[in-house]
């Protein structure tokens, strides 16, 4: 007797019909998924607090999104990563960890460090090079948050999807 786990029972002809597209041709791994089919994704990198690895972060943003089917997201997403990176490698202290959650309704960000520093949204002159990262934030993200731990702080921020 067929053991099955929800409402229907596997069909293995629909299974092959998944797997190829209208022409009957294999689907290739990193499609884009539709937001249903999404469900929640999440990836998680923690790297020392050097300059360099803003850029990696960025990468990181980017290839999630794209494997995620979100690429839509990228440009904003990575842009925010930026900001909050910078922030932890200038003003934090010790490793910096990187969270990235999509789910159906937005992709959550997150920056943890070891410092103890608050961020503070700054009003920066026209001729100052630094002190606009937070203002980038507010402005491309519904919230963002600051959870303090024992041993540092998260920032956290969400974009909804388009």
């Amino acid at each position: 007797m067929p053991v099955t786990s929800s409402a229907h029972l596997y069909n293995a002809r629909e299974a092959e019909r998944q797997r190829t597209g209208p022409d009957g041709a294999q689907q290739r791994p990193g499609r884009a998924l539709e937001a249903a089919d999404r469900g929640a994704w999440s990836v998680t990198a923690t790297f020392p607090p050097q300059p360099r690895n803003v850029g990696r972060a960025r990468l990181l943003t980017g290839t999630a999104l794209a494997a995620w089917g979100a690429g839509a997201l990228a440009d904003t997403a990575q842009l925010v990563v930026s900001e909050l990176v910078t922030n932890a490698v200038r003003y934090g202290r010790g490793a910096i960890s990187i969270t990235l959650a999509l789910t159906d309704t937005a992709l959550q960000i997150s920056v943890a460090d070891f410092g103890r520093e608050l961020p503070q949204v700054r009003e920066a002159g026209e001729e100052d090079s630094t002190g606009r990262g937070l203002t980038i934030v507010t402005t491309l993200c519904e919230q963002w948050t600051v959870t303090t731990r024992l041993s540092g702080k998260t920032i956290s921020c969400w974009l909804g999807l388009p």
